[in-house]
């Protein structure tokens, strides 16, 4: 076959290839389902950057790291590839499969000649065609050293990323920065000026790399959903990118009906619900890390604090025993994070009501003023805060401005344990006792339940640790005023009243006695 630079590579051509070339390689091999054909056309668009989130089992690994990037050496629309997964272990499979093709498929070599692997190693190889035009793919894992990177004078032309995330790595803060740093600062600028990417993937975390590259809330206005397919239509981000679920809430509609079809899909959710993994199902076919169902904290504990429990509150303060709790952001590495301070009231019966959270980007001078202001509106009996970040930055500057004031507030430093899941059980168990109301009408809630709802695969988590530290308290000190003691306080404060004004604390008139 004569050189096919120049083709314009297309979902048709691939098609084709996968049609005349490849099917009979496949494991129960059917017609290739319009979702290949819609990766295909994103994959073939000018656009220099692709994300594709698709579920598990519906061959993505398939369509596009094997048979793309296949048709981008075969059609000479691509002479450079390299192929990154999670591992390097992963991404040499994918590499051997390809190489399998060149090397063996005599349909292959009937359309487009001889292929010689004339460098032949598990992460690197180099081809050749019959008329002497030469290509190479590598393979690479995450994080690897990219730096520097070239053949020929050139730098890949095509990096195929599959499945570059992994369950244990996503679910750990640093990890998920570390990777997002070294996707940004060492994967793409390893590619050419004209180069390509193409990222295929199933979302693993809420914060996750592949995730941030999806539609964002803001684009909202662009985005068009389906109940199997969200993208957006703004072609000025910096991403096309396109979130698949492998079926709708009700089943009436299938991203794959020839493969799978109503019955399997109720079968398999059957069968992780028998597990206790619903979880796991959401995110494996439906691209959603989270299932309300498995929760850790469910939607239907959050109950409103009732109209008259609010006014009671305020009308009453001294009814209720306040607490405020503190997760501070004020490290260098979490300078992207919020502080968030959180207040309850806690009746005598232990009912806990939250009926304040302020969440604000800030340094450290503004958060002991709002934890003044806290004081001055609350009265909090505790204000909980993390040992570490008390003692080592707001702590001096915090009791210089106590003795200023000459406002005292009453600091319970609590030394968090590592496990944030482990943290936050003292709350879940409060919660789902029914032992929590919430001040739904703020403007604060919203955004509040959200993250709790998607803990711990959100984003943020730092409404969680604030709330998690009032659990923590509330385990170790009394509840809130019985009757009994309000009277008494309510006495006390009538027998100081008195004496201020010259007479005895049992009303006797100092002068006769009576």
């Amino acid at each position: 076959m004569s050189s096919t630079t120049g083709v314009k590579l297309t979902p048709d051509i691939i098609q084709g290839l996968v049609n005349t070339c490849l099917i009979h390689k496949f494991d129960a091999a059917t017609e290739s389902p319009e979702c290949h054909k819609e990766w295909w056309e994103l994959c073939c668009s000018p656009h220099p950057n692709v994300a594709i989130a698709a579920p598990r089992g519906h061959a993505k690994s398939t369509a596009i790291t094997f048979a793309y990037t296949l048709a981008c050496i075969l059609f000479r629309v691509r002479d450079f590839a390299m192929i990154v997964s999670a591992t390097e272990t992963q991404s040499v499979l994918f590499l051997g499969d390809i190489k399998k093709e060149l090397a063996e498929n005599d349909d292959i070599h009937a359309l487009f000649g001889k292929i010689v692997l004339i460098k032949d190693s598990e992460t690197d190889t180099i081809g050749q065609f019959a008329d002497g035009t030469q290509f190479r793919i590598l393979a690479k894992g995450a994080e690897q050293k990219l730096r520097g990177l070239k053949w020929d004078s050139k730098r890949p032309n095509l990096i195929v990323i599959d499945d570059l995330e992994d369950d244990e790595a996503v679910m750990n803060k640093d990890r998920r920065d570390k990777m997002k740093r070294w996707f940004v600062g060492a994967l793409l600028p390893s590619r050419s000026a004209t180069g390509l990417v193409r990222y295929v993937g199933t979302i693993l975390h809420m914060d996750s790399l592949l995730e941030n590259l999806m539609p964002k809330e803001h684009d909202r206005k662009y985005t068009h959903s389906t109940p199997i397919k969200v993208w957006s239509t703004d072609t000025r981000r910096p991403w096309l990118a396109v979130k698949y679920r492998a079926h709708s809430p009700d089943y009436s509609l299938l991203l794959w009906e020839s493969k799978f079809n109503k019955e399997h899909w109720i079968r398999t959710k059957e069968e992780y619900r028998y597990q206790g993994t619903l979880d796991m199902y959401s995110q494996e076919y439906l691209n959603n890390p989270l299932d309300e169902s498995n929760a850790f904290f469910k939607k239907q504990d959050f109950i409103p604090i009732s109209d008259q429990s609010l006014r009671r509150i305020s009308e009453h303060p001294r009814e209720y025993t306040f607490y405020a709790a503190s997760d501070f952001a004020i490290t260098e590495k979490e300078k992207s994070d919020y502080s968030v301070f959180v207040v309850s009231a806690v009746d005598a019966s232990g009912m806990m009501y939250i009926v304040d959270v302020i969440r604000e980007r800030t340094d450290s001078l503004a958060i002991i003023e709002i934890m003044f202001q806290i004081q001055q509106k609350y009265q909090p009996e505790l204000f909980t805060v993390e040992a570490g970040a008390i003692e080592k930055s707001l702590g001096p500057v915090l009791r210089q401005e106590m003795m200023k004031r000459n406002v005292y507030i009453n600091l319970n430093p609590m030394v968090p344990t590592k496990d944030k899941i482990s943290r936050a059980r003292s709350f879940q168990a409060r919660l789902r006792s029914g032992g929590v109301r919430f001040y739904k009408d703020s403007e604060w809630y919203d955004d509040y339940e959200s993250e709790l709802l998607r803990f711990p695969r959100d984003k943020h988590d730092d409404q969680v640790d604030a709330t998690a530290w009032l659990g923590l308290t509330l385990d170790k000190v009394i509840e809130g005023k019985s009757e009994e003691e309000i009277n008494d306080e309510d006495y006390e404060d009538e027998l100081e009243q008195a004496r201020s004004y010259g007479s005895f604390g049992d009303g006797r008139c100092q002068s006769t006695g009576y």
